[in-house]
């Protein structure tokens, strides 16, 4: 919304003739005294101060039109919610009979696509899953999940981290505009098979949920496009289609929420 001064109201034509007066007094044209009773002498002085009066009330109101612009703008963005469209928390979706294939990790509930590849990375020791790759053509997309504080705030935190890190490891990290708020975008410096020397480029993404943070890190040549590139548009949906199951266990910020593998078929 953009506010401008306000609208003066129509002038009364005894306020024109005081006015008159007063421009013939200021150019030294003497007005007849008889024609001025007390109470016009002493509107004529208050008016008098009115022009400078006018041009401060008009300045506090465009001080006070700025204000609220400022603050109509910081809330608009306060209130911008990343997840929307997804990823969501198993709270508030409804996974019923949809004919939708999907693949339960426990705590993460991943939909994939005809020609998608998953690849899992498991601890040995544990079993573990610790994180779950998806993989189409020359591209894939690293999710991770982690508990994160009710209060939030943990996005902000791994993006500093990922900036400094990239830093001392000779690379660069910027922050830009993403399809789940700002991302981080990284290119690290890699040395070939040959020795030549290499550059590994990433594009990371965070969405917080309730006590939950997903972090998904898109590599290969989709990192190299912008959101709406036939190469990472696919794996910016299925981020979204994420379903989270985060379980009520007390964690520790930044702690990695640890899935499961998958039931083979035929298993109870």
């Amino acid at each position: 919304m953009i506010f401008g001064r306000k609208r003066r109201g129509v002038v009364d034509p005894a306020e024109a003739e005081e006015e008159t007066l007063e421009v013939a007094a200021d150019e030294g044209v003497e007005a007849d005294p008889a024609i001025l009773d007390s109470d016009e002498a002493e509107a004529r002085e208050e008016a008098a101060d009115t022009p400078e009066e006018d041009a401060e009330a008009e300045e506090a109101d465009l001080e006070e039109a700025e204000d609220a612009l400022d603050e109509e703008e910081a809330e608009a963005a306060e209130v911008v919610d990343w997840r929307a469209d997804g990823p969501f928390d198993a709270e508030e979706v409804e996974l019923g009979d949809d004919q939708v294939t999907r693949i339960d990790l426990g705590s993460l509930i991943v939909t994939p696509w005809e020609g998608l590849g998953l690849q899992l990375q498991v601890n040995e020791a544990t079993r573990a899953v610790q994180a779950v790759t998806a993989v189409w053509r020359n591209s894939g997309l690293e999710v991770a999940l982690f508990a994160a504080p009710a209060s939030g705030g943990l996005a902000d935190e791994l993006r500093e981290d990922v900036v400094e890190e990239a830093e001392q490891g000779g690379g660069t990290a910027t922050l830009a505009d993403g399809p789940f708020g700002a991302e981080v975008r990284r290119v690290l410096p890699q040395e070939g098979a040959g020795g030549e020397q290499l550059f590994h480029v990433s594009r990371i993404w965070f969405a917080e949920g309730p006590r939950w943070l997903l972090r998904g890190t898109l590599l290969g040549e989709a990192a190299i496009g912008d959101a709406e590139a036939p190469l990472v548009s696919p794996f910016v949906e299925f981020f979204r289609n994420l379903v989270v199951r985060r379980g009520g266990k007390p964690m520790v910020p930044g702690e990695l929420i640890p899935m499961t593998l998958p039931e083979s078929p035929g298993e109870d």
